[in-house]
């Protein structure tokens, strides 16, 4: 039973890995009210109402930093303006292996190639029916991995919601 359990699994990780491999490989579209582009240095901004899509990931916010390496986007940088109600919003659609992820934040940081979301000011992700909250999360996607802090204050403590899971 274990090694069944342990297939599943890899399986699944497996299943995962390719369509956010797909995704790297599908248009990036993005709406904005300006941009600035340097394509030798592999960098861009956007500015004002940014709409980032790729695949099952779309992120908005007031400003959008795009990091490229060998042509390929690596890092994405979203943030709120100082003082807006309206924060960064990170949102990737369900798989089959996964349910949908919505995350808010002062900013937010996603490197592409390890899966890794970097949440601070404020944060907030839900998967699915589960709901985290801090001052600043981390969380990489592929392994599943969660961190979540405080500021340190006591009337700032992390929430966590987890909701027990159906038997398989």
């Amino acid at each position: 039973m274990p090694l069944r359990l342990c297939l599943i699994v890899l399986l699944t990780l497996f299943a995962h890995q390719v369509a956010a491999q797909e995704d790297l490989l599908l248009p990036i579209t993005i709406q904005a009210d300006r941009a600035t582009v340097s394509e030798s240095l592999g960098r861009s901004e956007y500015q004002g109402n940014v709409i980032i899509a790729q695949g099952l990931l779309r992120i908005t916010a007031d400003q959008v930093n795009l990091t490229s390496r060998d042509k390929r986007l690596a890092l994405i940088e979203a943030v709120s303006k100082p003082g807006d109600k309206s924060k960064a919003r990170f949102e990737q659609a369900a798989t089959e292996t996964r349910p949908k992820i919505v995350a808010t934040a002062t900013s937010i940081t996603y490197q592409i190639l390890t899966e890794t979301l970097l949440l601070t000011g404020s944060a907030q992700l839900s998967q699915g029916a589960d709901t985290y909250q801090g001052e600043t999360l981390s969380y990489n996607l592929a392994e599943g991995l969660f961190k979540v802090e405080s500021d340190g204050t006591e009337n700032n403590r992390i929430n966590l919601i987890i909701n027990p899971r159906p038997k398989q």
